[in-house]
């Protein structure tokens, strides 16, 4: 285990930061957009039964928290696999963690005091090792955290059918469409294709 780390050195902070959380069961990597509850300098993690992330989080006991600004990544791995050749193995302590290539930076936990219920499972994260590729340094973009809502809202969707997280995707949209880049405007071309 690491000694205490600065959280918002890496991107997290104070309430709950979208990440990529990277998982795997042998060879086997998963990505999968995943919201890291932080309060003080202590991280949680709570994932619903059934997905594969959960699975491999009982089974190895162990995740990797991905800062990326890349709204394409969101919106492919809450929907489809992503391919093998976006992973990469990393030895940390001893053990081999799998994680993104292009994260600007990732952080490798052990999952301890987890909590299951008929639902879910909570998970406290303790940092066993940590990698800085690029600087975090950039202005917020609405049209990031717009692709990001809209994912959330999608799952949502899958799960209930309901109409209402439709509107709330096309309201995300909307916001993507005025204030986003061309990756922001591309990854809602691709969620659409999803619903």
């Amino acid at each position: 285990m690491l000694n205490k780390i600065k959280y918002d050195h890496y991107g997290i902070y104070e309430g709950i930061s979208e990440t990529i959380v990277t998982t795997s069961r042998g060879w086997t990597p998963n990505a999968a957009p995943m919201g890291i509850i932080r309060k003080k300098d202590k991280l949680f993690v709570r994932m619903f039964k059934g997905s594969t992330t959960y699975n491999n989080v009982l089974s190895e006991k162990t995740l990797v928290v991905n800062i990326t600004l890349d709204p394409l990544v969101f919106v492919n791995s809450t929907f489809t696999d992503l391919e093998d050749s976006e992973f990469e193995s990393v030895n940390v302590a001893g053990r081999n963690f799998v994680t993104l290539k292009k994260a600007q930076c990732w952080i490798a936990f052990d999952c301890t005091n987890t909590k299951l219920t008929s639902e879910a499972l909570v998970t406290e994260l303790e940092p066993v090792g940590t990698r800085m590729n690029k600087p975090l340094i950039r202005a917020p973009n609405r049209g990031l955290f717009g692709v990001i809502e809209a994912c959330i809202h999608a799952t949502r969707y899958q799960l209930t059918s309901e109409d209402k997280y439709l509107k709330l995707i096309k309201a995300y949209g909307d916001i993507v469409d005025k204030c986003g880049g061309d990756n922001e405007k591309e990854a809602m071309k691709l969620l659409y294709g999803y619903l």
